[in-house]
């Protein structure tokens, strides 16, 4: 059966995604009028993954916000009506239309404090990489981007591209540099039992769950502190969240040699990393750990259910005295 867009009538059918990514950047041109440049573009994320995006521009701008149109499709197969996405376009645009209010200076002045390592799969961004300087170990690769915004608890960044060394005339090892000076300044590590993890989440979904009354709230807030007091006194598992207070690319914590043995002399023994996403990591200690290869099938496993693919990481396990040397070697740590 052919799906019908109730706007323009029943026996209009409904737009396919590229009919619809133009009929609303007409749409907001209209709105918008000759003063704009709106267009759209294919953005690449994480892990070779596309986003089709409407981007505007005016005349005395020197940035452009990025739209991603795959939601507002959705919406239009639901129902949602062509112009009122477009004025949604038009309304996000208007909110975020100036995100730099002091500009942005990309000498190398003006970023040298903001440069910062991120962590990706290696395999899944081999196109990526070629335009981009990077450390590869193993399967993973750290890569560099300057964070440029923290607006409404948000982290803005840019990544940095081959052409901007050239720019800024400095190398690899320079970059490494600045970016052990401030990656974990801007973004410090935080590692936490994964049960209070997991409470965070739930307290703040219930919260925001408006369909509760306050009774509701409050006893499903109890089952949850009770559930997590009988998982601690049955001693379960022990496991931990590792991350950074942003929980942006909170991967990156692994190649904090100095956090990470801190981590070690804390547990009182070697640990392994399990790769939850780019995000954050797992971190179980060997002496309670099942085997490697089931700690394999359990990151596989939760990957392929559980992970987007613009956050996914790897499916190896890491243990921390081997990924240690191979952290040292690739990003000149002291040994």
């Amino acid at each position: 059966m052919v799906s019908l867009c109730q706007e323009v009538g029943e026996n209009y059918a409904l737009m396919d995604f590229i009919q619809f990514c133009e009929e609303v950047r007409r749409l907001v041109e209209r709105q918008l009028g000759e003063a704009y440049e709106i267009t759209l573009k294919k953005i690449v994320k994480n892990n070779q993954k596309e986003f089709q995006s409407i981007m505007i521009k005016d005349d005395g701008a020197s940035v452009a916000p990025t739209i991603y149109l795959e939601a507002m499709y959705d919406a239009y197969e639901n129902g949602a009506k062509l112009t009122a996405i477009a004025e949604d376009v038009v309304r996000i645009y208007e909110e975020n239309r100036n995100p730099w209010p002091e500009g942005i200076d990309f000498t190398l002045a003006g970023v040298r404090d903001k440069i910062v390592f991120r962590v990706i799969n290696y395999d899944r961004n081999k196109e990526l990489l070629e335009h981009m300087p990077y450390i590869c170990f193993g399967e993973l690769a750290v890569c560099f981007e300057c964070m440029l915004l923290e607006a409404r608890e948000s982290v803005g960044s840019v990544r940095i591209e081959n052409r901007m060394l050239s720019e800024w005339n400095i190398g690899l090892s320079d970059l490494i540099e600045l970016a052990k000076e401030n990656t974990y300044r801007l973004m410090p590590v935080r590692i936490e039992p994964i049960e209070d993890v997991l409470v965070e989440i739930l307290m703040t979904r219930l919260q925001e769950d408006c369909s509760l009354t306050d009774s509701e709230r409050d006893e499903k807030t109890k089952e949850i502190l009770d559930q997590v007091l009988d998982s601690r006194e049955r001693g379960g598992l022990p496991m931990y969240v590792l991350s950074n207070a942003r929980n942006h690319f909170g991967a990156n914590a692994m190649l904090n040699i100095d956090f990470m043995d801190e981590v070690r002399g804390r547990l009182k023994e070697d640990f392994y990393i399990l790769p939850s996403s780019i995000h954050e990591l797992i971190v179980i200690p060997v002496s309670f750990a099942p085997t490697e290869d089931r700690l394999m099938e359990m990151v596989k496993e939760v990957n392929e259910r559980e992970v987007p693919d613009t956050e996914y990481l790897s499916d190896s396990v890491f243990r921390y005295g081997f990924l240690r040397r191979q952290i040292s070697t690739a990003l000149q740590w002291e040994a």
